[in-house]
């Protein structure tokens, strides 16, 4: 029977391309996208396709969809999975009736205050955390477990609007200019960062691989180069694969790509898992280079699995283990004074035989700071024998990596273009 299956899209790359899997003569599509999205969408194929200016403008999205069945006839299933769309994916859902993810189910895995109680009460080691919704509260916190302390939202992303805090003074400098509407507070963990990528279908773990961050997405936000490398530890990977089962039992996860981020401290309890820390988990396709190296390395397209499984299949999958080829990725962070326009950049592509993908941003390119995993000084993916050969491999690029900018504003006299002076915006309090 044809289905109707009604997208919410803003991906102009290859992940708004439905059309690559999804059989649109099978079923009708339409969808709803913005101005950016719109360009990845063969409108040929679809069924309708309605562009909104803002995707966030709840009412409007709704009022759209409303029309799109009404015209068009009861919508079967709703896609939405960019992280800024998964709220809005769930409400068009209870709106229109239609099976899937609804706004309880979305908020255990948008919500950080409520993913972390979840995931407590399973057993597994959290940070401590508290709501916070005045700076009493916030130094009520702080007295009880010391610093430093993290302050961020409840349901941010690419660690905008995340504070770490280091002493009594820094934080009392950070209350006198920080909203705390949606903010909650929590102890800052010592440890290796790892973020866990995979596929669940059915509430059943399908696909996992985990690699280690060489720095946090704070530290990105900071201006330091920001990457990962393959794990290839066997056990660890297999302690991984338990935790994530646990994980999305104890968030009630059914079908859906995650992006899981933890901590291994080295110290922990008697149990399997007691030395990893949640940090947080997202219900889509990682970001950053991530959908690349599993498409390119490891033989996986995320989202088209995801979508597959959400529509009812039940693909084959190939193993993804750490005997597979290792990858791993590297992001230059932008030049610290912006904006900034680009003058030209050194390809590394011949001189380091690990990388196998090289984005550099061309000249003439504007960088204003705002781009974050998108508008880098330059992205680099890297694959193999071993994750040791990556990390090398990345340390050499750091080392090698050359971009020249020049500043759009004369910000002080003497200002330099070349590799430029300059401070990248601080998140650390004290």
């Amino acid at each position: 029977m044809r289905r109707h299956i009604l997208v919410i899209n803003r991906f102009s790359n290859e992940a708004g391309r439905y059309h690559r899997y999804i059989d649109h003569r099978a079923d009708a599509v339409s969808y709803i996208t913005n101005g950016t999205g719109a360009t990845a969408i063969d409108d040929r194929l679809a069924q309708e396709v309605v562009v909104v200016e803002d995707l966030a403008d709840r009412e409007h999205v709704h009022a759209c969809a409303r029309e799109i069945a009404a015209r068009l006839g009861s919508v079967d299933a709703v896609l939405a999975l960019s992280e800024f769309d998964i709220d809005t994916g769930a409400s068009v859902r209870e709106l229109l009736g239609v099976p899937g993810p609804g706004i309880a189910d979305v908020r255990r895995v948008r919500d950080k205050v409520t993913m972390k109680r979840l995931v407590g009460e399973a057993g597994l080691r959290v940070p401590r955390f508290a709501l916070v919704d005045d700076a009493d509260s916030v130094r009520r916190f702080v007295d009880s477990v010391g610093f430093p302390v993290v302050l961020k939202p409840r349901a941010g992303w690419d660690s905008q609007g995340v504070n770490v805090v280091r002493s009594a003074a820094g934080l009392e400098s950070l209350l006198s200019v920080q909203s705390l509407d949606d903010y909650e507070c929590e102890e800052f963990i010592q440890g290796r960062m790892y973020h866990l990528d995979g596929i669940a279908q059915n509430g059943t773990l399908r696909l996992l691989r985990s690699s280690r961050l060489l720095v946090t997405c704070l530290d990105f936000a900071m201006g330091k180069p920001f990457g990962s490398v393959a794990n290839d530890d066997a056990d660890l990977e297999r302690r991984f694969a338990g935790y994530a089962e646990r994980i999305i039992g104890a968030l009630k996860i059914d079908t859906s790509a995650f992006h899981l981020e933890v901590f291994v401290t080295g110290a922990g309890g008697p149990g399997v898992h007691d030395d990893i820390v949640f940090l947080e988990v997202g219900a889509r396709v990682g970001g950053a280079q991530i959908p690349f190296i599993w498409r390119e390395v490891y033989g996986v397209d995320l989202t088209e699995t995801w979508v597959r499984m959400l529509l009812g299949e039940s693909p084959a999958v190939p193993r993804v283990s750490v005997e597979s080829q290792a990858a791993g990725y590297l992001m230059m962070p932008e030049p610290p004074v912006r904006p900034c326009r680009v003058v030209g950049a050194t390809s590394l592509v011949d001189r380091v035989p690990e990388i196998y993908a090289e984005v550099l941003p061309p000249a003439g390119t504007v960088l204003d700071g705002t781009g974050g995993a998108k508008e880098t000084g330059g992205d680099y993916r890297f694959r193999a024998a071993t994750s040791a050969q990556i990390e090398n491999a990345i340390d050499r690029v750091i080392a090698m990596h050359e971009l020249e900018w020049e500043p759009l504003e004369v910000l002080h006299a003497g200002t330099d273009g070349g590799r430029g002076a300059g401070r990248a915006q601080s998140m650390e309090w004290g």
